[in-house]
């Protein structure tokens, strides 16, 4: 009888060489992309380690006008004080959260130079101190640096560079002037300028009569508005007008004396000169005269005596001409544009202040150091 019990299969070893699989290293790109990404912000945000770093005492770079001649790049990024004349005139405000800053232009940088002043309580008023105490930056490194060379672009500002009259006249004989640049023109003229007061001369024929007492050629202005006073012009010497003054105060009426000065009571003799805006194009300089063409905008031609009177300069060809030596000033009308390389003293930005920039500079070098010894690494192990 045959046994057909269960057959018992033979037991099979067990295979020992399906252990888990090594987890894949990611990608290399990985680390490079974190390196440079990481790198980026490092250089981007190491002026605020550097300010950091600067300590509490701000360095005195004194003057305003005294920096821009010596440079103002070796102190970007630093601690400063600074002292300058502030453009109240053309101050900007603007609003960053609860935050209002006024941004100014100091004069002696023309568009090169600016404070930021933060104000968080009440409106912030016109007036300011010319001391300035915070970080220096580069304006083009100022988020609101777009914002501030609109405004202040906008603002269409002219300054004055003064030239004495040896200056004016070589610049002219050289042909240095640009073209369309413009000139104002401040002329002395030989004539004073006379005021008799309403009070003291009841009249305007009183007090020409008294004028005439003089014994020199004058012009009296159809134009007599003034409420205080009547005005002519004297062809009186300098040296002569302080006893002309004398004599038509003795002319006028007695008035009751008073500590303050009056326009209205006695007479006042001053000397008269007159300022011109030209075109540098229009403006020439032949022998010993100056002449240009007389602006619309009503200046006096200055006088000339005619018959033992003065009358109004007559123009040649439509242009005044007037004796070089008569020029009192004269001045370069310069257009001032924001200098995106100019420089702006953030006030009460202390370097402590940057202690969550630095907390935050420190993050990213450990994890761009973390990337860098991880892609070394791989790199190891490729050679290998």
């Amino acid at each position: 009888m045959i046994n057909r019990g269960t057959v018992v299969e033979p037991e099979q070893p067990a295979d020992e060489s399906h252990s888990p699989a090594p987890r894949r290293r990611r990608s290399p790109l990985i680390d490079v992309a974190v390196i440079l990404f990481g790198g980026y912000l490092l250089v981007t945000m190491f002026g605020d380690v550097r300010y950091f770093l600067q300590g509490g005492t701000p360095q005195d770079l004194g003057d305003a006008s005294t920096l821009v001649e010596s440079g103002v790049d070796a102190h970007v990024e630093q601690y400063v004080t600074l002292r300058g004349t502030p453009d109240v005139q053309h101050a900007a405000r603007a609003k960053l959260g609860e935050k209002t800053i006024g941004y100014l232009r100091l004069i002696e940088g023309g568009g090169s130079l600016f404070a930021a002043l933060p104000k968080t309580d009440t409106p912030v008023s016109n007036q300011f101190e010319g001391q300035f105490t915070g970080r220096m930056r580069r304006l083009s490194d100022v988020r609101m640096f777009p914002w501030i060379q609109q405004y202040f672009d906008g603002e269409r500002i002219v300054e004055t560079q003064d030239l004495t009259r040896e200056q004016l006249l070589t610049a002219l004989d050289s042909n240095k002037l640009r073209p369309g640049e413009q000139i104002s023109l401040s002329v002395d003229q030989p004539d004073a300028r006379v005021q008799l007061g309403r009070t003291s001369f009841t009249s305007r024929a009183a007090a020409e009569a008294a004028v005439q007492t003089l014994g020199v050629p004058y012009f009296a202005p159809e134009d007599q508005s003034s409420a205080a006073f009547y005005t002519f012009i004297a062809r009186i010497p300098a040296e002569q007008r302080a006893t002309a003054q004398s004599t038509l105060a003795a002319a006028g009426l007695a008035a009751p004396t008073s500590d303050k000065p009056d326009p209205r009571v006695g007479a006042l003799v001053v000397p008269f000169f007159t300022t011109y805006l030209v075109s540098s194009a229009e403006l020439r300089h032949d022998g010993e005269s100056l002449s240009f063409p007389l602006g619309t905008d009503g200046t006096s031609p200055g006088y000339a005596v005619a018959d033992g009177k003065l009358v109004p300069r007559t123009l040649e060809a439509g242009r005044l001409k007037i004796d070089d030596s008569l020029l009192r000033a004269a001045g370069r009308l310069l257009p001032v544009k924001v200098d995106p390389a100019g420089h702006i003293v953030l006030v009460d930005d202390h370097p402590r202040d940057q202690w969550p920039a630095v907390a935050l500079w420190l993050v990213v070098f450990s994890v761009v150091g973390w990337n860098v010894a991880s892609l070394a690494l791989w790199w190891r192990r490729r050679q290998a």
